[in-house]
């Protein structure tokens, strides 16, 4: 017996107005959650030896919260020690990266997981610390204190660099009236200043990193430069059924965040004979030791598994940060990763 159309119409706008009101609460409710769960996750963390204690990163696109209320003054590069003493693998062949927010949830794996396989490393963030100074691997980072939001300051550290990562982010700008939850899910535990905007950390700082990297002097002939950006799942709700009107009925907060990852993965693929981009969206990201956000992972999980085409399954920290370095390795790579993307990706450094 065949459905009729307007019971169909009835329930696709159900199930729109049941995501509108699941999707941003289990953002806000993952911050709050924390609150809870803050205590007993920091115990239970040095208990098996944890040293990732940062916060839980960005809960729609996980990265350092960056946050310019005043200058850091000019660069300041921190001690690195010659070298990780664990053995290396030696897939970077020595090649440099840079890691815009390296210290934060997903910017510390980046940098960890490329040390390992052989890159010179440096992150650039606003107190330039190592966020885990007994992680041998990060010990060989080279932390680099400084405004990303200034070009001057980037193109610096793009000059001596073969390849870059954007991993600055920031869940509760200034305007949210939210901005106090970033103390939570900060993954370098920030609070936002007067010019944290969406537009100033998100976009200004990865419009600085693309044209750095266009004003850099290519041998003729040179690859593209990779430029590997950590978006957002809904980034993409425009390009599948329902996403539109789910947006329509966001908050305005969520609409601002993803007009600025919007205007960012735009100009990356601009210029595709200077740059190589390489744009990762996750929803939820998570790792075991972070029991603040694991109440929300099984709701959009459960959401992707029957079929909502607007929720994405969560991907894991690990898995994201493997995807990222497998794909900046392989020069094949580039465009949009969602989660089944970075699955596979994630296999090709097992």
């Amino acid at each position: 017996m065949r459905t009729p159309r307007g019971k169909m119409k009835s329930q696709g706008h159900l199930l729109v107005a049941l995501v509108i009101a699941v999707v941003p609460l289990a953002i806000v409710g993952a911050a709050s959650l924390s609150l809870v769960f803050t205590a007993k996750s920091l115990r239970f963390a040095s208990l098996v030896g944890a040293t990732d204690d940062a916060g839980v990163g960005e809960t729609l696109a996980g990265g350092s919260v960056a946050t310019f209320a005043r200058s850091p003054g000019p660069l300041v590069k921190g001690k690195a020690a010659k070298g990780a003493s664990a053995s290396q693998s030696t897939s970077g062949s020595g090649k440099r990266l840079l890691v815009l927010g390296g210290n934060g949830f997903v910017g510390r794996e980046v940098c960890r997981l490329a040390v390992q396989r052989g890159w010179k490393v440096t992150s650039l963030s606003r107190r330039g610390q190592n966020p885990e100074p007994n992680d041998e691997y990060l010990a060989a980072v080279s932390w680099v204190a400084g405004d990303a939001t200034e070009l001057d300051t980037v193109k610096t550290l793009v000059s001596e660099n073969d390849a870059a990562v954007h991993a600055i982010g920031l869940l509760f700008d200034v305007n949210s009236g939210l901005k106090g939850l970033n103390l939570i899910v900060s993954g370098s535990k920030s609070v936002a200043g007067q010019d944290s905007t969406y537009d100033n950390i998100t976009r200004k700082t990865a419009f600085n990193l693309i044209e750095a990297i266009r004003q850099k002097v290519q041998l003729p002939f040179a690859k593209p430069t990779p430029i590997l950006f950590v978006s957002a799942a809904e980034a993409g709700w425009p390009q599948v059924t329902l996403g539109a009107q789910v947006e329509v009925a966001a908050p305005s907060w969520l609409k601002r965040y993803l007009v600025a990852k919007r205007a960012v993965e735009a100009e990356l693929t601009s210029f595709p004979s200077e740059i190589r981009p390489v744009i990762y969206r996750p929803s939820l990201i998570w790792s075991w030791t972070k029991f603040d956000v694991l109440p929300v992972i099984p709701v959009f999980n459960i959401l992707s598994a029957v079929g909502v085409p607007f929720v994405d399954k969560t991907v894991t920290v690990r898995t994201l940060s493997r995807a990222i370095v497998a794909g900046l390795e392989d020069d094949k790579v580039s465009g949009v990763q969602r989660f089944m993307q970075m699955e596979e990706l994630e296999k090709q450094l097992s």
